[in-house]
């Protein structure tokens, strides 16, 4: 199923970005695996526009859920961090493109297969790279930082974050595994489907990344916010209500 709409572009810029040799064989490769594999146009149509974000979005909701669940404050501290620097990073994005200027390779390419409705916009970097680095790292990060553990703001006479022991991680290292694939499956649909130079998700994705990364050097700011939340009705937002006490 062919979703090909066309829409004058009115842009002018750099037609491809370096490497522009690796940059257009790749895309025209993948272009002509694309129209080998008909079968598949509907799906990665849907994957590439809403259904690769939406998915990435549910599995960072399911691991601060889970870290809500078990009391692990720090841990949903941090990922609220991740998909701050997320946030931040779409909207550096929006400077870079500007500034890089990279046509879309269907303006350069007129004859290629394209999927979804042509933007009238830049195309390096890629935003729906972006939104996969950002989750991703997001989540990969809170599972590598040992902020499962307990910590100092537990009440007297229940057991430190209950449920977080490092040993009980399974479900989490489970979804940041699914997040890693469905992120890179994400960047490659963007590429099948016509939008984006392969350079153009590759800087995304990275781009993200870093971001998500300074952001994350916040975390003792952030750790101190959530300390005086917690004992507040607004603790209910980073970690579930604490069982009454006689």
């Amino acid at each position: 199923m062919d979703h090909l709409v066309i829409t004058p572009l009115a842009l002018t810029g750099v037609r491809v970005l370096p490497p522009k040799g690796l940059n257009t064989s790749w895309y025209l490769d993948i272009n002509r695996f694309s129209r080998r594999t008909v079968w598949a146009h509907t799906f990665m149509h849907h994957y590439a526009l809403w259904l690769g974000p939406v998915l990435l979005a549910l599995v960072f909701v399911a691991v601060y859920a889970i870290a809500w669940w078990r009391r692990a404050t720090r841990a949903t501290a941090l990922l609220a961090l991740g998909g701050i620097g997320t946030l931040v990073a779409l909207g550096v994005n929006q400077v870079v493109g500007q500034a890089a200027q990279e046509l879309r390779p269907y303006a350069t390419h007129p004859n290629v297969l394209v999927l979804v409705s042509k933007a009238n916009d830049y195309s390096f970097p890629s935003d729906h790279s972006i939104i996969a680095g950002g989750l991703t790292l997001s989540v990969l990060l809170v599972l590598g930082s040992g902020v499962w553990r307990g910590h100092r703001s537990a009440p007297r006479g229940l057991p430190e974050q209950l449920g977080t022991a490092p040993g009980r991680l399974g479900a989490v290292r489970l979804l940041a595994a699914i997040n890693v694939v469905l992120g890179l499956f994400l960047c490659f649909a963007r590429v099948y489907v016509g939008a984006h130079y392969p350079g153009d998700v590759v800087a995304g994705y990275l781009l993200s990344a870093v971001i998500v990364i300074l952001a994350s050097l916040l975390r003792p700011v952030a750790y101190w916010v959530v300390d005086i939340l917690e004992p507040t009705v607004l603790g209910i937002v980073v970690r579930r209500p604490l069982p009454a006490t006689a």
